[in-house]
């Protein structure tokens, strides 16, 4: 046996290896799972949380246990499940987003799917830096993951290197049905799954996800795993990660970097997806950048500090404001703002934002008081709030 023979030999066992730990991994996606109907009570109650003052859902989960027998019927007989969408356009931070919400009996055998077939099925195939949209990860996985690269480039190179940034321009609706297609026929063994998953990408249109739909979620964060998978193995910077459509490499080397991003270029074509020239940009790491909307940057002795954005305190001023007259007009109670606030400020606590919690806490109280007995009321001086002339407490300036 020569050395090309020994290489077959040695490849035929790997992919036979990689076949039977699939077969293992994925001999319970199958649709009777699916359509199991403790699988769909489960996803209907998982569904019904934070929606149960809609109508709908309360006309769904009165009769929960006779709606999860239909929906196992339509399943398993190949019956036609998709009833339409609803289409609506929302604001996020200053972007307009185009929402394709679900029917909620359509939503619980979508969940159904996802839980008992898809998340089994391609949640394992994704590498470790994949952090959006995947239990156990999410923004402060990205960031934790992000601090480790920044510092063991810290220990190699000190302040020197760069990092490639990355954002695929209107991902969701951009995204071409044949890859995601063929990704989910890879993962999966039932053809009765993949039928199901295949007619509710097809209800999309000719190209493109709909926000609003869990299988699209998931389909949306593998569909670049080819991509993860080639920076990774082939082209091998010091570090890499991806958070749904943005990503990063970091390097020591500028150049290298920029064959990088051709290379990804390529790649991204392939797939149907396009890189935005606005966002995707090499940087260099003493500058500090911005990420998932932090700003990230050494200090001299290497501390690594992650602050958040300047837009994202202007909003939540601008926010404050907005519902302090809220509240004045009756529109909103002072409990539902303090939820807001604690919310927001819960996630800034986890930043290097000492100092701006505590401008922000000031700002709040000037504007809803907090009396020791229970939660904020609204200020009595809310009239220069509402002309707008009330001063940012921490300086003296007025809020832009």
């Amino acid at each position: 046996m020569n050395s090309e023979q020994r290489r077959a030999a040695r490849r035929k066992r790997r992919e036979e290896k990689r076949a039977k730990a699939k077969a293992e991994r994925v001999k319970t996606c199958t649709l009777e799972t699916v359509a199991d109907l403790n699988s769909l009570c489960k996803a209907s109650k998982q569904a019904a949380r934070g929606v149960m003052w809609k109508a709908s859902t309360q006309r769904y989960m009165k009769d929960y246990l006779r709606n999860a027998v239909l929906s196992r019927r339509d399943l398993l007989e190949g019956r036609d499940i998709c009833r339409g969408f609803i289409r609506f356009d929302l604001w996020e931070r200053g972007k307009l987003r185009h929402i394709s919400a679900v029917h909620f009996p359509e939503r619980v055998v979508q969940k159904s799917l996802s839980q008992n077939a898809l998340v089994p099925a391609i949640v394992p195939t994704l590498i470790a830096a994949n952090s959006a949209n995947i239990k156990g990860r999410g923004t402060d996985y990205a960031l934790k993951l992000l601090k480790r690269h920044l510092a063991d480039n810290w220990r190699r190179h000190g302040g020197d290197g760069y990092i490639l940034l990355g954002d695929f321009s209107d991902y969701f609706a951009r995204i071409a049905h044949g890859p995601v297609k063929e990704q989910v026929a890879a993962a999966l063994l039932d053809p009765r799954v993949i039928d199901l998953e295949h007619r509710l990408i097809d209800a999309q249109g000719d190209v493109g996800l709909g926000l609003g739909s869990e299988p699209n979620q998931i389909c949306a964060v593998a569909h670049p795993n080819r991509i993860d998978h080639y920076v990774i193995e082939m082209l091998r910077p010091e570090a890499y990660g991806r958070y749904m459509d943005d990503f990063y490499l970091i390097h020591e080397s500028k150049d290298y970097l920029q064959v990088c991003l051709l290379l990804i270029e390529r790649k991204c074509a392939e797939l149907g997806i396009e890189l935005n020239p606005r966002k995707t940009r090499v940087v260099k790491l003493t500058r500090g950048f911005t990420w998932l909307k932090k700003r990230i940057f050494y200090t001299d002795t290497g501390r690594i500090v992650v602050k958040p954005c300047r837009d994202s305190i202007t909003r939540e001023r601008r926010k404050l404001k907005k519902m302090a007259r809220m509240v004045a007009d009756g529109i909103m109670t002072p409990e539902q703002v303090e939820q807001s606030y604690q919310s927001w400020r819960g996630g800034m606590k986890r930043l290097d934002a000492h100092r701006s919690v505590r401008a922000m806490d000031a700002l709040y109280r000037s504007l809803f008081g907090n009396p020791a007995g229970g939660v904020a009321q609204c200020n009595p001086n809310l009239e220069a709030t509402r002309m707008g002339t009330c001063p940012y407490p921490s300086n003296g300036r007025s809020d832009p």
